[in-house]
C-alpha cells in the first residue's frame, strides 16, 4: 500500500496543501481563505486523493504549520490535522511557519533570512534565519513581534540578504528606509512555495512522533480573550471570575472516552 505525507497550512490568508511521497511533491493547491474558503480543504483532498489514484486512507503521516499566524485559521489546520491523523491512525508533526516561508529564499550557504508577516494591531512576527550548507534556513534566536508601521525609532533590522513575508509586502515603503540596499526583497513570496513546505516536513524527524496532538505556537491570544474583560462586562458579569473559569476550562482534562 502507498504511504503519502499530507502538509497542511493555514496560518494566514491562504489554505494549502500537498501531498507527498518518498519526499517527492505529487500534487499542491492553495486558495485565498475567504468567507467558507476552509470548507473547500475536504473535497479538495477529497479529489486529490482520486485523482492520484489512492483513498485518504495512503495518508501516514500529516505535517502542519503550528504557527505563528492567524489563530483562527491555525485552528482549522490543527484540528483538521488532529481529526485525520485519529481517522486514519496516522503520525502528525507541526513545522514552523516563519521557517517554511524562509525556504522561499534561493539562500546559500551563510546568508540569512528575515521574516516578517503580519500579527494584526500593528504588530508583525519577526524571525531571522541562516541558510546551512544544503540552503535549509535554520533558526538564529526567538521569534519576535516588532510593531509597525511605522517602525520604532532606533530598530534595527540587520543586514539580511533576504527578506520575505505578509508584513514586508503591506508595509515594504516603511521597511525599504530601516534595510540595506543589498536586501532582496521577495514581494511575490508572501505564502511558502510547495517546494518549501516539502522541504521542510524533510526535515521532521518521523519516528520520533509519538501520536500526540501538534502544539500550536500562538505567540498572542486571540481576539476574544484580548477582550475578555469588555466582554464580560457587557454580559453583566465580573472580568475576575469570567478569567477564572476561562483558566479552569482551558486546564481541565478531557472526558475519559466511554
Amino acid at each position: 500500500m502507498r504511504e503519502l505525507t499530507l502538509i497542511l497550512n493555514t496560518a494566514e490568508k491562504r489554505v494549502q496543501f500537498a501531498l507527498c511521497e518518498n519526499g517527492l511533491l505529487l500534487c499542491a493547491q492553495d486558495w485565498l481563505a475567504q468567507r467558507g474558503g476552509t470548507e473547500l480543504l475536504a473535497p479538495a483532498l477529497r479529489e486529490a486523493c482520486s485523482r492520484l489514484g489512492v483513498t485518504p486512507a495512503a495518508i501516514r503521516r500529516i505535517a502542519c504549520v503550528a504557527g505563528p499566524g492567524n489563530f483562527t485559521g491555525l485552528r482549522i489546520g490543527l484540528t483538521t490535522a488532529a481529526g485525520l491523523a485519529r481517522a486514519l491512525n496516522a503520525k502528525q508533526a507541526g513545522l514552523n511557519y516563519l521557517q517554511c516561508l524562509a525556504a522561499n529564499a534561493p539562500a546559500r550557504r551563510g546568508e540569512t533570512i528575515l521574516v516578517l508577516t503580519n500579527a494584526r494591531r500593528g504588530l508583525a512576527y519577526g524571525a531571522r534565519f541562516t541558510a546551512d550548507e544544503h540552503g535549509v534556513p535554520q533558526p538564529e534566536g526567538r521569534i519576535f513581534l516588532l510593531p509597525l508601521p511605522p517602525l520604532p525609532e532606533g530598530t534595527d533590522l540587520g543586514a539580511p540578504d533576504f527578506v520575505v513575508g505578509s508584513a514586508l509586502v503591506s508595509n515594504v515603503d516603511c521597511l525599504k528606509a530601516a534595510l540595506p540596499e543589498t536586501a532582496r526583497l521577495l514581494l511575490r513570496d508572501s505564502a511558502p512555495a510547495p517546494a518549501a513546505l516539502t522541504g521542510m516536513e524533510r526535515l521532521i524527524d518521523w519516528d520520533a512522533q509519538d501520536g500526540s496532538d501538534i502544539v500550536p505556537l500562538y505567540m498572542r491570544d486571540c481576539d476574544a480573550v484580548e477582550n475578555l474583560d469588555a466582554i464580560a462586562r457587557a454580559q453583566g458579569r465580573t472580568p475576575a471570575l469570567v478569567h477564572e473559569e476561562l483558566e479552569r476550562l482551558t486546564r481541565a482534562p478531557l472526558a475519559e472516552e466511554r
